[in-house]
């Protein structure tokens, strides 16, 4: 009856000499010339020597990685409120800390700010004769009164008549000048505030837009980012790997380049509202060097297997589905030993049976 183990053990086992023939090779051309057969024959008399692995008892682990992002907790990317000025000063560089309500940069406002001040000063000027209209009348009242006398008098009455018209024309222009004045001073002021572009957090400016001062305004264009300097988060999109994360649970991440370069420890953030991205928060590490946008490699324990009999995942070999070692026998030659594996995890396999514990097995 066929055996395939048998078969393969023969096959994957056998150790006879290899015989090599190279066939005639036709050169183009009228002439041809064949090569005489390169034969290559293993001396079967040489020594063989082996290099040995012990079966022990270890942990195997089966891990991947998940790619995540370090992220601020906030951030502001600042755009220009107007199109087609030109900017006339930056006042920040890349690295940069600021304050909220810093002013970040400036578009060319021509003689803007000195009609806002002359503005400012006539409204000024206008409210103050404003407040002195009702003193006037009062004071030219008396006067009229006593030039008159209190009895009656038609040319009082008239005179009296003409300064109540006066001072009510008087008043009414003024305000009607402080209306439109203060107008055209909100109207300044607002086409002030468009020109300047503010920090709307207290953070750092990590980015920027190349040669920005002296570039022309685009209401469309990001000209820079800024994040918060408080301690951030780690943002991952993990798929189908989200089943092997627990609430409370740390998980190993690494940072291979960049400031932060290290290893540390995450704990998953706010599982219940977990959607395509992932939240974590550091467990165990200092986020102080970390740069927003550094990316980083989330270790993922798939399955483990606790204090079991293993081998390297080099020393164990597969054939049709079947897993096989390579042992030294009694008589110092190389045999197939058929093995029953578990877990094949990252370094180490779960050997079931077919080995025992510090037997040894030759390496690949």
């Amino acid at each position: 009856m066929y055996n395939k183990k048998k078969f393969i053990k023969k096959f994957i086992g056998l150790s006879a000499s290899v015989v090599l023939s190279m066939s005639s090779m036709l050169i183009s051309g009228c002439a041809s010339k064949e090569e005489a057969p390169l034969i290559i024959v293993e001396n079967s008399n040489d020594a063989v020597v082996y290099n040995f692995v012990n079966c022990t008892y270890d942990d195997v682990v089966l891990t991947t990685t998940v790619r995540c992002t370090y992220k601020k907790n906030s951030e502001q990317e600042v755009y220009f409120p107007v199109s087609g000025k030109i900017v006339d000063k930056v006042y920040v560089q890349q690295g940069d800390e600021v304050h909220k309500g810093d002013v970040l940069a400036e578009l060319s406002t021509g003689a803007l700010e000195q009609e806002i001040a002359a503005l400012e000063y006539s409204i000024a000027r206008n409210e103050l004769r404003l407040s002195y209209i009702e003193e006037e009348e009062l004071l030219k009242m008396q006067e009229i009164w006593l030039r008159y006398g209190t009895g009656e008098n038609e040319w009082r009455d008239k005179e009296l008549e003409s300064l109540y018209e006066s001072n009510d024309a008087q008043e009414q222009a003024l305000n009607d000048t402080l209306e439109f004045d203060r107008l055209k001073l909100a109207q300044l002021r607002t086409e002030l505030s468009q020109s300047r572009v503010y920090a709307s957090i207290d953070g750092t400016v990590y980015s920027m837009a190349d040669d920005l001062e002296g570039s022309t305004s685009n209401i469309d264009e990001v000209v820079m980012t800024l994040v918060d300097n408080s301690e951030g988060y780690f943002e991952a999109n993990a798929g189908d790997l989200v089943q092997y994360f627990n609430e409370g649970e740390p998980v190993a991440m690494n940072i291979v380049v960049g400031a932060g370069k290290g290893d540390y420890e995450l704990l998953p953030d706010d599982m219940a509202n977990w959607g395509d991205k992932q939240r974590f928060v550091m467990y165990s590490g200092d986020t102080a060097e970390i740069e927003a946008g550094t990316n980083a490699n989330i270790v993922v324990v798939m399955d483990s297997r606790k204090n079991v009999l293993t081998l390297p995942v080099t020393c164990v070999h597969v054939a049709d589905g079947e897993y096989y070692v390579y042992v030294v026998n009694e008589d110092g030659m190389r045999e197939v030993k058929w093995i029953e594996v578990g877990l094949i995890g990252n370094s180490l396999v779960e050997i079931k049976s077919g080995l025992s514990d510090g037997e040894k097995v030759i390496k690949r």
